[in-house]
């Protein structure tokens, strides 16, 4: 009788969470998600009653995720009633046991900034082929938010913005995620900031920013 109540009460939890819209939402990103794109995302998602669970690593590509590299350009940390962390040098956590580990519903990738500093190798690229390759193994449903619009003063950079998003749309789009294609709907000004973090941007770079967060929202969130 005793286990007979207990099931009985997990079930209406399990139903009242469905039937509420609450779910479990893991987001990954790079230094974007450490300033207003992450915390805007983060209260937007959980004022759709998700649980978030944000992992911001700066300068973070692929590669970070799916090894767990050491990265010096800072870390932020938000889940869901608890705590945050902040720090320095962090040591970037595996997606696949972030998967294993908080069993989301959802899954958010901001990532693709970072290959702008260097020539695309075939091994990055390879990386990217990676991370989905976890992404269809757990199932879960997922979301790659591409970069949005940067500005970008040296023009050796230039062309590599457009084989990011090249690459993006090739090895992302039906493959495990569903792209969302941030520089469509995006716009770096051409003065103010340093051209690639909206946030530095004078007087306008965090609206700028949380605007950018609620546009990729209503792009995944959408009926």
């Amino acid at each position: 009788m005793k286990f007979l109540k207990t099931f009985v009460l997990m079930s209406v939890i399990q139903f009242f969470l469905i039937s509420t819209g609450f779910s479990r939402t893991l987001v990954i990103t790079d230094s974007h998600g450490e300033g207003s794109f992450g915390a805007e995302l983060v209260a937007l998602l959980e004022k759709n009653n998700q649980d978030v669970s944000l992992f911001a690593v700066g300068g973070s590509t692929s590669a970070d995720w799916n090894h767990g590299l050491q990265q010096i350009w800072g870390y932020w940390e938000h889940q869901t009633g608890k705590p945050e962390i902040r720090s320095t040098k962090p040591v970037t956590p595996k997606l696949q046991t972030l998967l294993e580990k908080l069993k989301p519903d959802v899954l958010m990738i901001e990532l693709g900034t970072n290959l702008i500093w260097r020539e695309i190798s075939s091994e990055a690229k390879g990386e990217i082929d990676r991370m989905l390759e976890t992404v269809r193994t757990s199932g879960v449903r997922c979301f790659w938010v591409g970069p949005p619009d940067l500005r970008l003063d040296k023009e050796d950079r230039i062309p590599r913005e457009r084989e990011i998003q090249s690459i993006l749309e090739e090895r992302v789009a039906g493959n495990g995620c569903t792209l969302v294609k941030s520089w469509t709907f995006t716009e770096f000004p051409n003065v103010g900031g340093d051209g690639i973090h909206y946030d530095t941007i004078p007087l306008i770079g965090k609206g700028l920013s949380r605007q950018w967060a609620l546009d990729a929202y209503l792009r995944t969130h959408s009926p």
